[in-house]
């Protein structure tokens, strides 16, 4: 079929995509093909363009009275007139044309049903997000499941947690005293030794010349004093004896040799105190044991020298033995400035071992340090450091098993109190910081409760001890209330029938837990 083409006036722009041609000017007459060919030009253009010119002919518009064009129909009433040269449309032309009107009608068709569902879409989700936030917005129920507890009757303590070393309650390094050089060992390590039994034995031979030196010089000393002794006695006699002999002894001669046979016993005391030293001193080259106890060290050697009144050896480190008594233990344990007020001599503790974690033994404070362990000066409080003092827990009757240098873990009580009425620290609440109350179930089934002011005597992490019962002893911490509870009382700890509601938004007989 034969394209119509008419020429493109001046006023016309080449739409060289569609090879078609657009007026830019305004026609006075427009019919109802004019508007909506303009209305598909104006519309936004889909991603896939349609190729027109393909598929209809091109249609130019009827001349006008004058000789021009113009959109008015024809005589013969067809909206569309061919220029002067211009071929009919044919019947398939026309088809193709009124197909691709029903085709654009039914995609805007299309297009308001879309968009009327994603307005329809949008509506509700609108309208669903201001459901919940009116949900949300609504105030909770005012009764919730109830958690209750119980006050008890029973034993309350308070108890400070700490770890320490164990340690011998008394110890002694054995030291010798004097030089030389180690000749036998009698002892093993962790030998159980008693008083006097000998350690070890040490060789140093110019002790024995000593001894025989000062052994000598006893005996001439002796000797000498016999001597004067007898020229004492002679004197004596003579003096005494009537003569006429002017060459007799005079009491004078009898002086002079009695002073002899002082200096003379003078001589031996003298020998006989340094004979005694000498052999004294020989005898500390046999070592015993100062007291009875066990070999907690034992670092000598045969054949090493040792010297005097010292702890250290030639190819030896620390001491050459070190003896304890193992009866008895000890622990020291560190307590914070905040609890050590609390701390007082004969408290008991328990104390456990992680190497035996079956023993479970008794202590009891033996000493409290009067300044504070370490150098507190240099101390962060920024970080949260705070001065310790060191306590000693005696062990009374250690397991035979524990070691010096063990790990002892010791929980230390600081406070006891028997018989009396608990309740757990969960349950306290307060209006003002310094008066509790609880809340005392009086429904098991609504969980309905009352207000109950209590004393708080004691407390620790878990319990407030709040009187004691009415049963117990006048004997019986006597100066501690009655309490208000009995054992067993049932206690609200949060739900259960709340309390109502003020205008104001607050709660009645609301209160703080006290942790």
């Amino acid at each position: 079929m034969r394209r119509l083409h008419p020429p493109p006036s001046p006023h016309d722009r080449i739409n060289t995509t569609k090879g078609s041609t657009v007026s830019d000017s305004t026609p006075e007459n427009t019919n109802p093909t004019d508007e909506f060919l303009s209305t598909l030009e104006d519309a936004p253009q889909p991603t896939r363009k349609l190729k027109l010119p393909e598929v209809i002919p091109v249609i130019h518009r009827g001349p006008s009275s004058d000789g021009g064009t113009t959109g008015a129909p024809t005589g013969d009433g067809s909206p569309y007139a061919e220029d002067a040269d211009a071929t009919p449309l044919e019947g398939s032309d026309a088809e193709a044309y009124a197909a691709l009107k029903a085709k654009r009608a039914e995609r805007r068709k299309k297009k308001l049903i879309h968009r009327a569902i994603i307005a329809g879409i949008a509506g509700a989700l609108v309208i669903g997000g201001v459901v919940a936030v009116n949900v949300l917005n609504q105030q909770p129920e005012q009764v919730m499941e109830a958690v209750t507890d119980i006050a008890t009757q029973g034993t309350f303590s308070t108890v400070i947690d700490s770890k320490g070393t164990l340690q011998p309650m008394s110890s002694t390094v054995i030291t010798p005293e004097v030089t030389g050089q180690i000749e036998s060992i009698n002892v093993v390590a962790g030998q159980h030794v008693n008083e006097g039994d000998v350690l070890m034995t040490i060789k140093n031979p110019d002790l024995d010349r000593a001894v025989a030196e000062a052994e000598r010089n006893l005996k001439q000393a002796k000797s000498d004093l016999n001597l004067a002794q007898q020229t004492l006695n002679q004197a004596s006699q003579i003096a005494a004896a009537p003569t006429n002999d002017p060459n007799a002894a005079s009491v004078d001669d009898t002086s002079s040799t009695q002073s002899a046979v002082n200096s003379a016993r003078s001589a031996v005391e003298a020998a006989q105190a340094a004979y005694d030293d000498a052999v004294s001193k020989a005898a500390l080259r046999t070592v015993k044991a100062p007291a009875g106890g066990s070999i907690v060290a034992l670092n000598a050697q045969v054949g090493a020298d040792v010297a005097e009144s010292l702890g250290g050896t030639n190819g030896t480190s620390g001491p050459l033995m070190q003896l304890a008594d193992l009866s008895k233990m000890k622990v020291t344990i560190q307590v914070d400035e905040q609890d050590i007020a609390s701390v007082a001599v004969d408290q008991t503790a328990t104390i456990t071992c992680p190497a035996f974690t079956d023993l479970t033994l008794t202590g009891r404070v033996t000493a409290i340090a009067s300044i504070a362990s370490g150098d507190t000066s240099t101390m962060s409080y920024d970080m949260g450091g705070s001065p310790t003092f060191a306590v000693d827990i005696l062990i009374d009757a250690p397991d035979a098993r524990l070691k010096p240098g063990m790990t002892a873990e010791v929980s230390l009580t600081t406070q006891q109190l028997d018989n009396v009425v608990m309740v757990p620290v969960t349950a306290l609440l307060t209006d003002d910081g310094q008066s509790y109350y609880v809340n005392v179930e009086t429904d098991p089934e609504t969980h309905a409760m009352e207000r109950l002011d209590v004393e708080v005597i004691a407390k620790n992490d878990d319990f407030a001890v709040i009187g004691k019962p009415a049963d117990a002893p006048a004997d019986q911490n006597p100066d501690m209330p009655e309490s208000p509870l009995s054992d067993s009382d049932v206690l609200v700890i949060a739900g259960g029938s709340m309390p109502e509601v003020m205008a104001d938004g607050v709660e009645s007989g609301g209160g703080m837990a006290v942790l």
